[in-house]
């Protein structure tokens, strides 16, 4: 089965919800028009989709649309658009202020853990552990801290996940290249930012996946897929160019101070 994925999908309370999954749905689909869309929830703490949707449906989907919960997924069909998967996951920031992605669980992990020890407790939640590539989170001292989770984790058991906030005129960086020399997967995802409007960017950059996929059991499926060392998915999509990705990171720190 084809698969195509946004693998980093923050859906803040702010958000025009029903525009960010038609959006997402939209551009996936532009992606690839015959694969089923997955979507991957990195939530930070203060935010509660996943376990919120129930309460939410009336308002973004029509009577007519199917919505099966299934074990810690859910698969959702709507005329007009394709099969969409969401899966639910947590963003959390270490003490070294590295950004770490636990797909597929929604157990909340606080923040401030050592690196080395969060990817193991997600590990111990059955999540799988992501490096978020951010601008400028992996430089200087937190270098040193990227490195040695590349070194010391075997490929399977730690992702990279790289996202649409990096410039298209900044060349893959060294230590993404060390991490796929080794076999780590790398993944992305359009990590939309926390300020109205940013939803539709949701779907723009992405995995594409051609694999066995148990549309059942989508949460063992999709765990076993991501984590067989040394697999690459396709990285499908586009990543924004300098000025747009200047424009969006200045809107960011606008509304934080705001």
């Amino acid at each position: 089965m084809r698969l195509i994925a946004d693998t980093h999908v923050h859906i803040y309370p702010f958000y025009d919800t029903k525009l960010a999954l038609h959006s997402l749905r939209t551009n996936l689909s532009q992606l690839d028009s015959q694969a089923v869309c997955m979507l991957f929830l990195a939530e930070r703490s203060d935010c509660h989709f996943f376990a919120d949707f129930a309460k939410n449906t009336a308002k973004l989907f029509n009577p007519e649309s199917t919505i099966r919960y299934l074990k810690d997924a859910l698969h959702i069909q709507e005329s007009g658009y394709p099969d969409l998967y969401i899966f639910p996951g947590r963003q959390i920031i270490t003490r070294e202020r590295i950004e770490i992605l636990s797909l597929t669980v929604d157990t909340q992990i606080a923040d401030g853990l050592p690196a080395n020890e969060l990817v193991e407790k997600i590990r111990q939640h059955q999540g799988v552990p992501v490096l978020s590539w951010a601008p400028g989170k992996w430089f200087f001292k937190r270098k040193k801290i990227v490195r040695e989770l590349i070194d010391t984790n075997d490929p399977g058991s730690l992702l990279i996940g790289d996202t649409s906030l990096r410039p298209t005129c900044w060349l893959q960086p060294r230590l993404m290249k060390r991490a796929a020399s080794k076999g780590l997967t790398i993944i992305s995802g359009s990590d939309p930012l926390p300020f109205a409007g940013e939803e539709q960017l949701l779907g723009q950059y992405g995995i594409q996946l051609d694999c066995d996929f148990d549309p059942d059991d989508p949460v063992s499926s999709v765990r076993s897929i991501l984590s067989q060392p040394q697999y690459q998915p396709s990285l499908m999509g586009k990543r924004g160019n300098l000025l747009t990705t200047f424009r969006r990171l200045f809107k960011n720190n606008r509304a934080k101070k705001g």
